[in-house]
């Protein structure tokens, strides 16, 4: 199931360049070589898969890999496109930069900028899906950047690809019901699991069953997590609710979590604190959408924190605000693979109707059971949303001076609100940049941008829509010079 180990030749040009070989990718480059077109698939993994399919390196031998129902789908996905020969692979290699070509003789539309292992080069598309997906939210409180605090996600890959435990004892925190399935995975691995607790309340989290037209669209999921929480139980491992991390205690590595219980109004009762030993803390509390180069190439992006922060809008088509760039999967707001399948496969058809490969009645007719599933799916993705949010007051609680706000440029809260306070005109994220430096370190942003957009947001009293995302330039991830200058410079 690995479509290539190392770069193959480039070809000059494709009808489609898709960036991501995730769940939505790889639907969309099935749907789309089905239609004719020829296509190239992009990932910064050395296989395709995405996080959920997360594969073993080509010389390990994982027995029983990724077992269970909620993963044959995409499974069956990935082997189906793996060895399509019309599909391009280009693995372990990202996407600097996307540009709208100036040759007019040419009719391909972009140029993209494809960073390998080796050096940077060039790709002409006629269009372009982005499907990049997404990455756990970067909570900031005292502690989170102790060894061994980890994402729940950076957990589950070391699982779900190599069967590797990272750690001893573990304790995950947050809200999002993800921290049950790498808990589950942790134990079954043969890990031990102090605990998993959720910020919502048990009647909060069981709301859901209260909505039976919903919950169809989402049966697989809710007979897993059952089967999650009984085998936890049986395990010994207790799950609560009201509950959330105030610290991560520890020097050179972690110790213990100081937790503390929520109120009925939300608020940390510090009175109530209660310290878990541990040398591993998994925290998820959700995620946030990859939109840097749906941000890049000026598409639409509208804020909404339950969904993933910046999120891609699209027409029914799934195309951005921007002819010829599409988007699919997480980045249209985080609702789960089966949601991003169903994007992708609609984004394919789209590109393959806007290029001309099929006419509106053929591609109506493909659409129509993929949009059937798109609107059950995505109701009890929304829902599954709004319950797993916990709202923004709890990350403002966290958010003490004293805790790192930016990691790569080693600033704390308390020095960014100082620096804010003497610049009162300072309004946006890009601005807050320019002053504190705050996302100018190798992660470019992504661990701090949502945390001073809700600083900012707080401070001004206006929504993060108006603070804005810190503005996304060429590379969309770091670049070895080398690579840009070339092997004959």
């Amino acid at each position: 199931m690995h479509p290539t180990e190392h770069a193959p030749a480039l070809p000059a040009s494709v009808d489609l360049a898709i960036v991501g070989a995730g769940p939505a990718g790889m639907a969309a480059a099935e749907a789309a070589v089905e239609c004719g077109l020829s296509v190239a698939v992009v990932d910064e993994q050395f296989a395709a898969g995405g996080q959920i399919l997360r594969q073993p390196p080509a010389q390990f031998r994982v027995k029983a890999w990724l077992p269970g129902k909620v993963y044959q789908r995409g499974k069956a996905l990935l082997s189906r496109v793996a060895d399509r020969p019309q599909i391009n692979w280009f693995t372990q290699s990202t996407v600097a930069g996307i540009f709208e070509r100036q040759d007019a003789s040419s009719a391909a539309r972009f140029t993209l900028a494809i960073d390998g292992p080796d050096e940077v080069r060039e790709l002409a598309a006629n269009a372009v899906l982005l499907a990049p997906g997404c990455f756990d939210l970067p909570v900031v409180f005292p502690g989170w950047n102790i060894p061994g605090v980890m994402a729940a996600g950076g957990i589950q890959a070391f699982i779900k690809s190599q069967q590797f435990v990272p750690g001893q004892r573990f304790l995950f925190v947050g809200s999002h019901p993800l921290q049950l399935v790498v808990a589950d995975q942790v134990v079954q691995a043969g890990g031990e699991v102090a605990g998993v607790l959720f910020a919502q309340s048990r009647s909060t989290a069981l709301q859901m069953l209260r909505q039976p037209g919903v919950m169809l669209g989402g049966l697989a999921k809710l007979g897993q997590t059952a089967a999650i929480l009984l085998r936890l139980q049986r395990a010994g491992v207790p799950v609560r609710f009201n509950q959330t991390l105030v610290q991560a205690n520890g020097s050179d590595f972690l110790q213990s979590v100081t937790v503390a219980p929520l109120g009925s109004d939300g608020l940390i009762q510090s009175e109530q604190r209660e310290e878990i030993a541990c040398d591993r803390l998994g925290v998820c509390f959700g995620f946030l959408t990859s939109s840097e180069l749906a941000r890049q190439c000026e598409a639409r992006c509208d804020w909404d924190a339950s969904r993933g922060g910046w999120v891609a809008q699209h027409d029914q088509w799934m195309c951005s605000s921007v002819s010829g760039i599409y988007v699919a999967g997480e980045i249209t707001g985080v609702a789960g693979s089966d949601v991003a399948i169903e994007e992708g496969r609609l984004a394919g058809l789209g590109c393959a109707l806007k290029l001309g490969h099929i006419d509106q009645a053929r591609a109506r007719e493909l659409a129509a059971p993929v949009r059937q599933k798109l609107a059950k799916l995505n109701r009890f993705a929304r829902m599954l949303a709004d319950l797993s949010w916990p709202g923004s007051s709890l990350f403002d609680q966290l958010m003490t001076d004293s805790a790192t706000l930016c990691k790569c440029e080693g600033l704390t809260v308390g020095e960014v609100v100082d620096s804010l306070s003497l610049n009162s005109h300072i309004a946006t994220a890009s601005s807050a940049k320019l002053l504190t430096r705050a996302g100018m370190g190798l992660c470019q942003g992504r661990y701090c941008h949502f945390a001073l957009t809700r600083l900012l947001s707080g401070r001004l009293g206006v929504p993060e829509q108006e603070v804005g995302a810190y503005t996304a330039r060429f590379p969309a991830k770091p670049v070895d010079i080398g690579h840009l200058i070339g092997p004959d410079s």
